[in-house]
């Protein structure tokens, strides 16, 4: 073993009490996911408002980060976890197309223009969203 570098076991025991070090923020940033959600839910049921709950819970979230000022590293943490992990969230969205081959031929023709402009739509803004951030970090570089 060369001096000053770790064994395989002492590298994965270190990364195993790492992440247990981890997990109380990763709970805490999915208990303030979770709870705007609800939260929303609840705004919405309780005052009947024509907006679904999600949104408003997400709302909440941008409110209160903007309050905050920052987010909270165990949001961060387990906000990248889902991203990465999103497009599992449209397979059952994909399956449900599989019971769908009652509806007539102009629906087929609707639905699929909707999902191609939908997506052509997603693409675009997040294009022009990342374009502009990375001028915004370029010019906060150089000021300072």
């Amino acid at each position: 073993m060369v001096p000053g570098r770790l064994s395989a076991a002492s590298e994965r025991h270190r990364e195993r009490v790492n992440t247990w070090r981890r997990l109380p923020g990763w709970l805490a940033g999915a208990a303030i996911l979770a709870g705007t959600h609800f939260a929303g839910n609840w705004l919405q049921a309780s005052l009947a408002l024509p907006v679904p709950g999600s949104v408003l819970g997400m709302l909440l979230l941008v409110a209160g980060l903007l309050v905050y000022g920052s987010v909270p590293r165990g949001l961060a943490e387990i906000s990248g976890v889902l991203l990465r992990l999103l497009a599992l969230l449209f397979l059952p969205a994909a399956t449900g197309l599989f019971f769908l081959d009652s509806l007539a031929p102009a629906d087929w023709v609707g639905l699929f223009a909707a999902t191609v402009f939908g997506t052509l739509a997603s693409i675009a803004l997040c294009a022009l969203l990342l374009k502009r951030l990375l001028l915004r970090g370029r010019r906060e570089d150089t000021d300072a």
